[in-house]
């Protein structure tokens, strides 16, 4: 039996995984390139031969959990419906997966206070960010297109206005798990941001 050998790419996914499930599991300061390797079954070079520091892997786990919760949103994305009605099936479709996966979720809030306190990670910090920001404006810039409609406010201002209020939601989730609630509110959100939805002459959207 032939066994293919694992592309670089490959092995870069592995190690992505094993970090998301190492720092899920012992947190992220305990997310040591040394466990990281040993949960993939993978020798400690092969890890810095694939990332030039754990900053770049932390950078991939990172990636990974964003790419997942705006692929669910983008695959809601069709046209001939309503912003209303697209932004109302994304966010349920990102719900779904924060509701399976609250340690992802919670990772992302870890990676972000790990960042802030550990000196020359400062940029990290605001790299996820930014990286979540422009995730949420291509996501809104589809729901546009999609729908026949541009926003009343700048894209930067309403991608800011989204993002924060689903991190807040999120986080207050993690702490009490009333799905109820934080579904109620997102589906608020989303209610607001398609009265935010207005024909390309300036007209409200009948719709939304």
């Amino acid at each position: 039996m032939v066994v293919g050998r694992v592309t670089a790419q490959d092995r870069r996914q592995q190690l992505i995984d094993a970090a998301i499930r190492v720092a899920e599991r012992e947190g992220i300061a305990a997310t040591t390139t040394r466990r990281i390797a040993a949960e993939a079954g993978a020798r400690l070079a092969t890890v810095h031969y694939c990332f030039r520091s754990k900053q770049e892997l932390l950078e991939g786990v990172l990636s990974a959990i964003i790419t997942e919760l705006s692929e669910a949103a983008r695959g809601h994305v069709r046209p001939g419906h309503d912003a209303r009605t697209l932004l109302h099936d994304g966010m349920r479709a990102l719900w779904v997966i924060v509701e399976k996966e609250p340690g992802k979720q919670q990772l992302t809030y870890e990676l972000t206070h790990y960042a802030l306190r550990q000196p020359g990670m400062e940029s990290f910090a605001q790299w996820q960010y930014e990286t979540s920001y422009a995730a949420c404006a291509a996501h809104l810039e589809g729901v546009a297109a999609a729908a026949g409609i541009v926003w009343s406010l700048p894209l930067p201002v309403l991608t800011r206005m989204l993002m924060t209020v689903i991190d807040g939601v999120v986080l207050g989730w993690l702490v009490d798990r009333d799905s109820l609630s934080a579904v109620a509110a997102l589906d608020a959100l989303t209610d607001l941001l398609a009265t935010l939805a207005v024909q390309p002459n300036g007209a409200a959207h009948p719709n939304g």
